[in-house]
């Protein structure tokens, strides 16, 4: 009879852990997304930008703003006055963008740099319109390492750690998940 109850014990518990998982990686999203193994210009937590909401706190010293798009959100994170009293750097799940004057109201037409990403968050091409500060490139990535970092940082750690699951699940292609 102890040997029943044991069991059924222990197969309840497994059956509460694995319906746990979708929850916990959801709310765990971005503290995962920046443990992962880190390749050259490659920011995961960036995809996540086009669906996840992303607490202010995670990023300090950034504006955040989280748009609810039914249920899905569009985050985009900005900060001004980055080495001039003018400039800008803005990101979003499809890009990073770099303006030495964001008083232009047209900045976004003018001396503006850019990268976008692929769908896995890697730096994809860099785009420049008008006459952007040589040091654009730069900019946009120290941005880009300093977010990530202030994300991995800040993020809440999740009560039961499943970042190995995170990590293979990740490395199957687009197309399985």
């Amino acid at each position: 009879m102890k040997k029943k109850a044991i069991w059924i014990t222990i197969i309840v518990l497994s059956i509460l852990f694995i319906l746990q998982i979708p929850f916990n990686f959801h709310h765990n999203t971005y503290y995962y997304a920046t443990h992962t193994q880190q390749q050259k210009n490659r920011y995961p937590f960036v995809t996540l930008l086009d669906s996840n909401y992303l607490p202010a706190s995670y990023v300090p010293g950034y504006n955040v703003e989280n748009d609810d798009k039914r249920g899905s959100y569009t985050v985009s994170i900005n900060k001004k006055r980055i080495h001039t009293e003018q400039d800008i750097v803005e990101l979003n799940g499809a890009h990073i963008r770099y303006s030495k004057d964001y008083n232009d109201p047209n900045y976004y037409l003018n001396n503006l740099a850019s990268f976008s990403f692929s769908e896995n968050g890697v730096i994809n091409e860099y785009y420049k319109i008008g006459n952007p500060p040589k040091n654009a490139k730069q900019e946009m990535k120290h941005a880009l390492e300093q977010i990530q970092s202030e994300i991995k940082q800040n993020s809440e750690k999740p009560l039961i750690n499943l970042q190995w699951l995170w990590n293979l699940w990740f490395r199957l292609p687009s197309q399985y998940r």
